[in-house]
């Protein structure tokens, strides 16, 4: 009877920790907000953010209190920021908000860095009474999105000294 007992409470864990894997596995990832630290000005940073969300209809652009916040947007993703590569048929109805909040930061070195983080708030109508509901972001526009004022930061320092060095060498 004991090595019954013993077999039956292995079979179980061994089946508990299976479930729990294969339950991690497939659980999606659902950040509430995106954050980046760029190395740069507070203005520097600044543009590159304006220059990336120029595709959105803007609410809130206060450079002083660090927040940009977007009009609301139909659907899950912006069309004209973001076209999938499949078309996507979506019976339910869906639009959101970005908001961006700005820190000044200083790295140990003394250089400037700039906290940037990017929220989205997505919505799904879900019916008359019910109204609008929030639905969990698949985080692709957010990153996308810091992915692009990388970007323009990278194009602006290299465009730079590109000028830089054709002004010298006149």
């Amino acid at each position: 009877m004991n090595h019954f007992s013993m077999f039956i409470s292995r079979f179980l864990i061994f089946w508990i920790i299976l479930a729990g894997l294969t339950g991690c596995v497939s659980a999606p990832k659902t950040d509430l907000f995106y954050t980046r630290v760029y190395e740069g000005t507070y203005d520097e940073i600044w543009l590159a953010a304006l220059k990336a969300v120029n595709d959105y209809p803007l609410k809130v652009s206060n450079k002083d209190s660090g927040k940009i916040a977007s009009e609301l947007v139909n659907g899950p993703y912006n069309d004209l920021f973001l076209t999938p590569a499949e078309s996507i048929d979506l019976p339910e109805k869906y639009r959101y908000s970005l908001k961006f909040n700005f820190a000044k930061l200083e790295a140990e070195d003394g250089q400037p860095l700039v906290r940037v983080r990017l929220e989205k708030n997505l919505e799904q109508f879900h019916d008359f009474y019910t109204g609008w509901l929030g639905f969990p972001s698949d985080g692709l526009e957010e990153r996308l999105l810091l992915y692009r004022i990388e970007h323009i930061l990278k194009m602006e320092t290299q465009l730079v000294k590109e000028l830089e060095k054709g002004s010298s060498s006149k």
